[in-house]
């Protein structure tokens, strides 16, 4: 992990460069290219901090129809109309729901809206859980980012601040936001890698303080939270496999939240702890049940035995994902693309894992 050691002027000029990006077009057909300073008559707001963001997530029900980009297959912008509804509890973890509304530029029905209508069906509360910008611990956060105030804007019609949020570690995402004058919430997030690759997008263009959501569907769609690792492992029946991860080499995280979810493809229970340094997230998921898809790989030794220990990995700029397979038990580690030391904390996870079986 890389330290940021620079002076004040440095961090201020990539801040410059960040917002330059966003403003010179770097977002396809974002409204941003054009939308206008806030008048000189506005009323002055105190600069947003991580404080007031995070009131705002634990105080302020909203719902808001926004624009959130994706790259497809062949790294072209797809921008997805959304409504988010946030009914906040005083918690980190407000009830919400995300709405898919359509695919900017197709018609209702055609293949590209049914395939994104399909997937916000299975993965649409994800996308606020882990992909929208919000203070999840307060003081991890002021220890891990720094805020720069970066002047005024017009967004959805509110007058809002633009602060950079710079991290402390390269390897983590620096984040442009806009942030509603009046309640604290984002009403644009932009995210940039170390090397001011744009990573993800998500621009407001309604915003109301006020929401009216369903219930939930009763039993809590097939997930469980736990207080702590002992508490989920009992609720699964205590079983052979599973493990409680060491992640000492991420000391800047914290564990987050605790869930066990039943996936819905397989139904097979799924333990996922998910890890913050206040904004970042990583998570470890232990299936339980699972076949060692990697059995059938030749051994890498073959004069000796139970060579096979295999770690797969994906990593693009915006997602890393490992996978291994170890005592019944198959784990996941998923974080940002460039939080490389991932591959290292699957590694000792993985040697974790064969100690303990």
């Amino acid at each position: 992990m890389k330290s940021l050691r620079s002076s004040s002027g440095a961090v201020l000029w990539v801040a410059a460069a960040v917002a330059g990006l966003v403003g010179s077009g770097v977002t396809q057909g974002s409204p941003t290219d054009t939308a206008p300073a806030a008048p000189a008559t506005a009323p002055t707001y105190a600069p947003p901090t991580f404080q007031s963001m995070q009131q705002a997530i634990q105080s302020v029900d909203y719902t808001m129809v926004q624009l959130r980009r994706f790259r497809d297959e062949h790294a072209n912008v797809v921008a997805i109309r959304e409504c988010l509804q946030v009914d906040a509890n005083g918690s980190n973890s407000p009830a919400f729901a995300v709405t898919f509304v359509g695919v900017e530029g197709q018609l209702q029905g055609s293949p590209a809206f049914l395939k994104w209508q399909q997937i916000y069906s299975r993965m649409g509360d994800l996308f606020f859980e882990h992909s929208t910008f919000r203070i999840r611990d307060l003081p991890k956060a002021q220890a891990n980012y720094t805020l720069f105030p970066f002047g005024t804007t017009l967004r959805a019609n509110r007058i809002a601040s633009r602060v950079v949020v710079f991290p402390q570690s390269l390897d983590k995402a620096m984040y442009l936001l806009e942030v509603d004058a009046q309640t604290g919430v984002p009403l644009y997030a932009a995210e940039f890698d170390s090397q001011l690759r744009l990573l993800s997008e998500v621009e407001a263009l309604t915003f109301v303080t006020a929401v009216i959501m369903s219930p939930p569907p009763p039993g809590g769609g097939g997930s469980t939270v736990h207080q702590d690792y002992a508490s989920a492992e009992t609720f699964l029946g205590h079983p052979q496999g599973l493990i409680e991860p060491n992640v000492s080499i991420a000391n800047d995280y914290a564990v987050e939240r605790i869930v066990v979810r039943v996936d819905p493809l397989n139904g097979l229970q799924k333990l996922v702890i998910t890890y913050t340094d206040g904004v970042d997230q990583f998570m470890i998921a232990e299936t339980l049940g699972l076949d060692d898809v990697f059995a059938g790989l030749a051994k890498q030794d073959s004069a000796s035995q139970a060579t096979n220990h295999t770690i797969a990995r994906y990593r693009d700029p915006a997602m890393s994902v490992l996978l291994f397979w170890e005592g019944g038990v198959a784990f996941q580690v998923a974080g940002r693309g460039g939080l490389q030391r991932l591959d290292d904390l699957a590694r000792r996870l993985y040697l974790q894992a064969l100690s303990s079986n």
